[in-house]
């Protein structure tokens, strides 16, 4: 299978150098093929005889390879006929809904939701009272919600101790408009990248299924 510019990105999914370059991708709209390289396999095997190397990302267009993510960004940019394609987007480190309600009643149906899917709150931050207690400054509603499911706390830090600093799993209400509220919570497979744990990245995702069944219940 090849894409019809011929274009590869020998990549892992969780590997926060490749996403950037996926997003520099999704930027200037070029089709790609995403090959995921896991320890060993053909994957892997095809990326050390067309790169000389193991670590990714690698970019294949053609008869140009183009190793690490600051040479492909650059290539890409000079491929795209310009020097500089301006900022690039904010990450989607997030997963997010738009919920109509009263806020206080959203706040409580979120609750439900993630406690549904085996999340307890541990912590609640209000971040409008916060701010304008502590600098004078008015901002919407939001409250930051520190959520937790026990068992894929425990199993994550048995496999990596200092894990517990990415905990728990931030859940946000944000007050978008009149009685409409973004209820956005971290993506656990974003967030692993920082760990760089390619092994734990079946867990990331069950955690991620688990966070999406919640809200789709708002």
């Amino acid at each position: 299978m090849e894409t019809k510019n011929n274009m590869m990105l020998y990549q892992r999914e969780s590997c926060p150098y490749c996403q950037i370059v996926r997003k520099k991708l999704d930027l200037l709209k070029q089709p790609v093929l995403l090959v995921p390289v896991e320890e060993s396999g053909a994957e892997r095997l095809a990326l050390i005889k067309v790169s000389g190397q193991q670590q990714v990302p690698v970019l294949v267009d053609g008869s140009t390879v183009v190793n690490g993510s600051g040479q492909i960004l650059a290539y890409l940019d000079r491929r795209a006929g310009q020097t500089d394609t301006g900022p690039m987007p904010s990450n989607k480190y997030g997963l997010s809904v738009t919920v109509k309600g009263h806020y206080d009643d959203v706040i409580a149906k979120t609750t439900d939701a993630l406690k549904s899917e085996g999340f307890g709150v541990l912590t609640e931050i209000d971040v409008k009272t916060t701010l304008k207690k502590k600098i004078d400054v008015d901002v919407p509603r939001q409250i930051i919600l520190g959520a937790c499911n026990p068992g894929f706390a425990h199993r994550a830090m048995l496999a990596e101790p200092d894990l517990g600093l990415l905990l728990p799993c931030n859940v946000t209400v944000r007050e978008t408009g009149e009685n409409e509220f973004a209820v956005s919570t971290i993506n656990p497979v974003k967030l692993l990248a920082i760990a760089g744990r390619e092994d734990m990245l079946p867990m990331a995702k069950e955690v991620k299924q688990k966070l999406e069944n919640a809200l789709s219940l708002l």
